[in-house]
């Protein structure tokens, strides 16, 4: 396979993020655009997520990017002609004695901004996911709204989309290298051959740090690797519950068809294809049988392995890097790349074409340079 040898941007990696960058491109009329995936489409992160839209757990930042995101999802079955699966299963999330004034906080924040949220005591938990052991725990939030999503129907929706537009996607090929000449972006190296464009985006992912590094830049992300484990049916969980979640510990769990998903785990890891760690499955089952004593007899039937791509602050880097015009970062979403993917991808798309952004107020929350060291020379 060879690619084309000149476009007007090139986007590295065929994620979510990706992938609805080159649709928001192409909607705007910029369809001149390779994106070229090293796997398959989706094969990364994207393709291993909780499957979840919250406004209960992504930092205060990035709620605007929720809201946005949100009100995309919405209308996404119209503008798209596909549905992504929103199911208003509802996010509840418990705190201990310590974490409790943080969801105190993130209640008010919520309620300022018209997003309704419930603070429970452990009776009102008790009715919305039952048999739950609650005697270290202070208090839950409960956000209605949120719910489960299907991310690959969104992926592909995207994909699909910005090809009837004219976007050339090119899976199975790697991204090796930038051509940078005298401090000018002159193209990218790839093992299809070589494409020339005055604009790059690195949505790549698990590879983006490496990305990074070929423009100069030092980005502080660390890939996390999470568990996620299925059950076959459990009698208790046989309706429908909320996505639990438990801050302290980051252990949830929610109905995933007739059995459970049970999810847990931050550990650095550089795998590429990252893969199930069985041994993991006695400490999320020793903290599962404390926390839900129904699930300890269910039958484990599959587990995968993903990973979260986090920044220091749980925020994501994205915007043109100030030192080398042309190339952008969309990187380092912690875990919510899934869910704010209608939104990374429309900003990205008004940083490109009109060089700042229309929709959002403000993203210097998320820019490169609120972070020290990110430039290699310094």
């Amino acid at each position: 396979m060879k690619v084309k040898s000149m476009t007007e941007a090139v986007i590295i990696g065929g994620g979510i993020q990706g992938t609805s960058l080159a649709y928001h491109l192409a909607r705007r009329g910029l369809t001149d655009v390779c994106l070229i995936e090293m796997n398959d489409l989706g094969s990364g992160s994207s393709g291993r997520s909780a499957s979840l839209v919250t406004f209960a757990s992504p930092p205060e930042t990035c709620l605007p990017l929720t809201e946005l995101s949100f009100a995309a999802l919405m209308r996404f079955e119209k503008e798209l002609d596909a549905n992504p699966g929103y199911d208003p299963i509802g996010c509840l999330r418990l705190a201990d004695k310590r974490a409790a004034p943080h969801l105190q906080r993130r209640h008010e924040l919520l309620q300022c901004r018209g997003i309704e949220s419930q603070l429970l005591n452990r009776q009102a938990i008790n009715d919305l996911t039952p048999g739950l052991n609650l005697e270290d725990i202070e208090i839950g939030l409960y956000v209605p709204r949120d719910g489960s999503i299907e991310p690959h129907a969104i992926l592909m929706a995207y994909a699909q989309s910005a090809r009837r537009l004219g976007v050339q996607i090119f899976q199975r090929v790697k991204a090796t290298g930038l051509k940078i000449k005298r401090g000018r972006l002159l193209g990218v190296h790839t093992t299809a051959g070589f494409i020339a464009t005055p604009r790059v985006i690195n949505a790549a992912g698990f590879c983006a740090r490496e990305v990074g590094t070929w423009a100069g830049m030092v980005l502080p992300i660390r890939n996390m690797k999470r568990h996620i484990f299925c059950t076959g049916p459990v009698a208790l969980y046989s309706g429908s519950i909320p996505f639990t979640y438990e801050c302290e510990i980051g252990w949830y769990i929610r109905r995933e068809g007739p059995g459970m998903i049970i999810g847990m785990g931050a550990v650095e890891s550089d795998e590429q294809d990252p893969q199930v760690d069985w041994s993991f499955l006695n400490k999320v089952g020793e903290h599962t049988m404390h926390r839900a004593p129904a699930l300890a007899d269910a039958e484990i039937k599959s587990g995968w392995a993903g990973l979260r791509h986090m920044t220091p602050d749980d925020s994501p880097i994205f915007g043109e890097a100030p030192h080398l015009p042309g190339f952008f970062n969309n990187c380092g979403w912690d875990g919510h790349g899934v869910m704010h993917a209608p939104a990374g991808g429309l900003l990205m798309a008004e940083l490109i074409l009109d060089g700042n952004v229309v929709t959002l107020t403000d993203i210097n929350p998320f820019c490169v340079k609120r972070f020290k060291g990110w430039l290699a020379k310094d």
